[in-house]
């Protein structure tokens, strides 16, 4: 065989590995409606201003974990934008649909002088080997000359191993973390 049929045929190998390369499936986070009527309380307003998410987690691929402490990485099934910007707006935007309007500084909006500011470190945030979605928080709210208020919230969710019944879960979790915090400011 010569130099341009090896060249052919190398070009013929790779583009086969191309076209039979599987679709890639992109998922995002939704904001869920509350259960109950709009919490009544005012003062100042609140915004998610960091969080911090499990080690292993945050990257493009939808993870779940795996028996004996692995992850099970997926490789077609893909975050539509980084995970950590998913999270911070769909737990601000669900916030903001259980709190009186003016009371959540969203993300992109200019942040006021005075504003009380949400930390969330997640301990778990993920789908679990036994088909539960489990979401394991401690939070903090912080204002200048006002006392700090802490949480810590476990959510459990039935999802099952199927990146849409994750991707859902995950949704509901962040929505029933704003409930609790709802509930406690």
């Amino acid at each position: 065989m010569n130099k341009r049929g090896l060249i052919l045929l190398c070009i013929l190998a790779s583009g086969c590995g191309f076209l039979g390369r599987s679709k890639n499936n992109f998922y995002s986070l939704e904001t869920i409606a509350p259960q109950t009527a709009l919490a009544t309380i005012g003062g100042t307003p609140i915004a998610v201003d960091g969080i911090e998410l499990p080690p292993g987690v945050d990257r493009r691929e939808i993870v779940s974990k795996g028996e004996n402490h692995t992850f099970k990485v997926s490789n077609s099934n893909l975050w539509a934008s980084p995970l950590e910007e998913m999270v911070i707006h769909t737990l601000a935007f669900n916030l903001a649909g259980r709190l009186p309007e003016g009371m959540v500084v969203l993300p992109g909006q200019a942040k006021p002088a005075a504003m009380r500011a949400l930390y969330v470190t997640f301990e778990e945030l993920t789908a679990q080997p036994n088909g539960e979605f489990v979401l394991d928080a401690r939070w903090v709210v912080t204002a200048p000359g006002v006392p700090e208020l802490a949480g810590r919230d476990r959510i459990t969710i039935a999802a099952g191993a199927e990146p849409p019944k994750i991707v859902d879960a995950m949704s509901n979790a962040l929505a029933q973390l704003a409930d609790r915090i709802v509930a406690k400011l």
